[in-house]
């Protein structure tokens, strides 16, 4: 997948000269005096998008925002996809204090329609920039959603897997052939004209148009029996009984067939929930429920036009028209900014329909509330055993864990992951690439990392950890406590052994042995398998990118400088196989036919390893 942050070439302004910003599509950065970032966003206007914000702050909280703006860096991309992506990117990367940010919103659902070839898949994807294509979502229930897509593939025939078309024909067809969910375009089984005109219905079924869809199975159905093809006949009629059977589950809820989507929305100090109903043809078709957090944010209108700006906007696939009460903001002003039109309701029918996305909402935030104090209560608790399991004098609120990971000696990297009151804390997550020479062993590789881990710390003046653990076992143990007595520091420590779960203290000559139910152990490993999670992310991504590097430089027409583009530009081998060359080239620089070149060469050493690569 094309990284956009990596081909485009970032540029600055003083806040004062923002009439010299381009009017074309990308993203801008919001930055303060000290250059930190406050604020990220995409715009097809860059110019007309960012005077927006001086000329209009959505909220209490963004007018705070404006004042401190001192510069606005900009990104100019190719497309709106490479905007979203390089926006989604930098937002997680930097967490932006005025960045509206769902909770788990990478783990959202999608359909996704694919665009590219005559035969384009369907299938799940997990974020918005999963590729290119049409996107229906985001849906909060991952279940439903798979249960969704397998039953539209049974009523359209449509392919799910990722094969290149250029592989085409397939000397057999898979098994979803045989299961009733795809034509079998791989084998020549359906022609390029019927397998679109089955993806036109299937994004009309999306949509909520029943009853079209309905009309042309049926008349399908009676062409077949036309022609005595009683078999065909009988399964456009099974067709038409499932898609009349999904038609009912949606009650008519507007006395117009119109699409529109209502959208309520509550809050506390800390926790905003958002629900969106969506009514499509005049039918209530789906619900979803979408949590953030509201800390700064004084009033929910401010927070509803929080919510349409950055999240409805860049991650829902929107009707034309969507209602919503906001009392004090302008709705004219607001539309000549949104692509959809905002309107207050128009009738009883809708009053009622916003009256019950508001009654969700409330219902849902006193759910998030009861579930925050249950955790809150359960970390308490969990900590409060740590505690007396260490006899600490104070109560331990930041918990951190160290690991290292290798493969016979090479690309050797340690991490260091933080816990805040029982709850990951990412801000404080930090990676190391050990430089010892040679092979070190794993405790060399956890001295090094300990030691500039918390010559970091002193130098920077920042809090150390109130307990740390080490995965490992009395060794690893006896390297902290030797790093600790150098620094000429102290730190609560203890080491957690995985095949017997055994716990190594401090001044203890025997290791503590806690129940398998003990939430105390539970939360050890939890910190302990994060640690040991991220380390090997970080090693196994630093070792593909050197085994890739290697192979690029085995290719004739790759330089130095195209060998580091590429690299920067692509996570794994795979999404440069499958990626289109002609594309790839233009937005790398790099020509068409060098890229053919190598795409050829890594489908001949890897193909195999590729889990939907045809059997040759």
């Amino acid at each position: 997948m094309l990284s956009g942050e990596m081909n485009c070439v970032p540029f600055e302004v003083q806040k004062e000269d923002i009439d010299c910003l381009p009017q074309e599509c990308g993203v801008y950065v919001f930055k303060d005096v000290q250059g930190r970032i406050l604020y990220v966003g995409k715009a097809v206007n860059i110019l007309k998008r960012v005077k927006s914000h001086f000329q209009r702050a959505s909220s209490p909280l963004k007018e705070g925002m404006i004042g401190t703006v001192a510069t606005v860096q900009y990104f100019v991309t190719g497309s709106e996809h490479e905007a979203l992506l390089l926006e989604e990117d930098l937002i997680k990367r930097f967490r932006p204090p005025y960045n509206l940010r769902l909770r788990d919103d990478k783990s959202y659902p999608y359909i996704l329609f694919e665009t590219k070839g005559e035969f384009p898949s369907v299938r799940i994807a997990r974020r918005k920039t999963g590729g290119e294509g049409k996107y229906f979502g985001p849906f909060t229930d991952s279940k439903k959603t798979r249960e969704g897509l397998k039953l539209l593939r049974s009523l359209f025939l449509l392919r799910g897997c990722t094969l290149p078309e250029n592989s085409f024909p397939l000397k057999r067809p898979c098994i979803d052939f045989e299961l009733g969910l795809c034509s079998a375009p791989c084998v020549g089984r359906i022609s390029k004209e019927d397998y679109q005109e089955n993806l036109q219905k299937a994004m009309d079924f999306l949509n909520g148009r029943y009853e079209d869809v309905s009309r042309w199975i049926e008349e399908e159905m009676w062409k077949a029996a036309e022609a005595l093809n009683f078999e065909k006949a009988i399964y456009y009629r099974e067709k038409l009984e499932a898609v009349q059977k999904v038609a009912a589950r949606y009650r008519l809820v507007l006395s117009e067939p119109e699409d529109v989507d209502f959208i309520g929305v509550t809050h506390d100090e800390q926790i905003a929930v958002f629900v969106v109903l969506r009514v499509r043809q005049g039918r209530l078709t789906g619900s979803e429920s979408f949590v953030a957090p509201a800390e700064g944010w004084k009033d929910k209108e401010s927070l509803l036009v929080e919510f349409l700006e950055q999240v409805y906007l860049r991650s829902f696939h929107f009707p034309p028209r969507v209602c919503v009460t906001l009392k004090s903001a302008p709705f004219e002003e607001l539309n000549r900014f949104f692509p959809f039109h905002l309107s207050p309701p128009r009738n009883l029918e809708e009053e009622d329909l916003l009256l019950f996305a508001e009654e969700n909402a409330e219902q849902n935030l006193d759910v998030e509330i009861l579930k925050k104090r249950k955790r809150e209560r359960a970390s308490l608790e969990i900590l409060k055993g740590l505690q007396e399991l260490l006899g600490l004098s104070s109560f331990p609120r930041l918990v951190e864990g160290v690991d290292v990971s290798t493969f016979q000696g090479d690309e050797a990297v340690g991490v260091v992951v933080s816990f805040l009151d029982g709850d990951p804390y990412p801000k404080r997550y930090r990676k190391f690439i050990v430089c010892s020479e040679g092979h070190p062993d794993d405790y060399g590789m956890m001295r090094e990392v300990l030691s500039r881990y918390f010559k970091g710390l002193q130098s920077r003046g920042a809090d150390f950890p109130d307990v740390l653990l080490l995965d490992g076992g009395k060794g690893q143990l006896g390297v902290a406590l030797e790093v600790f007595y150098e620094l000429g520091i102290s730190c609560p420590v203890l080491a957690l052994a995985k095949e017997l779960e055994e716990i190594y203290i401090p001044e203890r000559e025997s290791p503590v042995l806690l129940p398998p139910h003990s939430e105390v152990l539970q939360f050890l490993q939890r910190v302990r398998n994060e640690a040991h999670r991220f380390a090997v992310t970080f090693h196994r991504l630093r070792r593909n990118k050197k085994s890739f590097g290697s192979l690029l430089e085995e290719v004739e027409g790759i330089g130095p400088k195209r060998r580091e583009r590429i690299l920067a530009a692509f996570e794994d081998l795979t999404s440069l196989c499958t990626a289109n060359p002609e594309e790839v080239g233009k937005r790398l620089k790099v020509p068409k036919e060098i890229i053919v070149k190598l795409q050829e060469k890594l489908r001949k050493i890897y193909w195999h390893g590729f889990s939907n690569a045809p059997s040759r």
